[in-house]
């Protein structure tokens, strides 16, 4: 599932919960994700600048482009965990007899 969807679908998620909100209040479960999701979209972003200034020549340390690349690969199954966990937990809501 695209970055771009799940970020739509949170943004829906917090126009609904507006009412809800307070000045002090603490920020939501959607406002987090939404931190999460950016700063993996940003490690996988770095990892594929530096890979492609590695390629170029331009870099010559292999360790900072290897630790680039495992630090993304690491923040994108998290990613993925993280969104099969929700979709469990949504599926068992959705079972529960009312």
């Amino acid at each position: 599932m695209p970055i771009g969807a799940i970020q739509a679908g949170m943004e829906t998620a917090s126009v609904i919960n507006l009412t809800d909100k307070t000045a002090n209040a603490a920020p939501g479960f959607s406002d987090q994700m939404m931190k999460f999701l950016k700063e993996a979209n940003n490690e996988m972003a770095e990892s594929e600048n530096i890979s492609k200034a590695f390629a170029a020549g331009e870099n010559n340390n292999i360790h900072e482009t290897m630790i680039a690349a495992e630090k993304a690969l690491v923040a994108f199954k998290l990613v993925g965990s993280v969104r099969n966990r929700v979709m469990e937990a949504y599926s068992e809501v959705m079972r529960m007899n009312v």
